[in-house]
């Protein structure tokens, strides 16, 4: 059935707005919840396209750079694989196969935990330094893909999505 809402060639328009009043008239329900979610998917897909760009020539992907990034935060620049995956919300099978690259090329060491065998721990070297510092300074001139937003917006949205993740779970409450 044909919408008297424009259409996705009219580049005029949003397109979330296009697909939100698109949404409304076939469906009766979760219209703002389907339109937050496309907002947050196409902005999510503008910034990895941004990122990405800026990793590639590093030769880094996106999970490496999230795991270095995170061993560079912490303490002693050691993480456990649990740990990993856990802060990255990334699969722990895809975290040990990243960690398994970044070791063949020399910027993360394995071991296991010096009390808990089981538990393996992954730690930035010093060419891993290297290699997550150019790429937070490569990332940091980019701006993460953000550099066309004013700050206020940028403290707004960290707020508000502070807001939105502690109502889906992603935050504890403490309770």
């Amino acid at each position: 059935m044909a919408s008297e809402h424009s259409t996705p060639a009219d580049d005029s328009r949003d397109v979330i707005d296009w697909m939100r009043a698109e949404w409304t008239e076939r469906r009766d329900s979760a219209e703002l919840e389907f339109a937050t979610t496309m907002a947050l998917f196409r902005t999510h897909q503008w910034i990895v396209r941004a990122m990405d760009g800026e990793l590639r020539s590093l030769r880094l992907s996106r999970n490496a750079y999230l795991i270095l990034t995170s061993l560079q935060l912490s303490e002693e620049r050691t993480r456990t694989l649990g740990k990993l995956s856990k802060y990255l919300m990334v699969h722990p099978t895809t975290v040990s196969m990243a960690v398994d690259q970044l070791v063949k090329a020399g910027f993360v060491e394995r071991h296991a935990h010096p009390t808990d065998r089981r538990t393996v721990l992954a730690t930035l070297t010093p060419a891993g330094l290297d290699v997550v510092e150019e790429a937070n300074d490569r990332l940091a001139g980019a701006r993460f893909g953000l550099a066309s937003v004013d700050t206020q917006t940028l403290e707004t949205l960290i707020a508000h999505l502070q807001l939105v993740r502690r109502a889906v779970g992603d935050i504890e409450t403490g309770h």
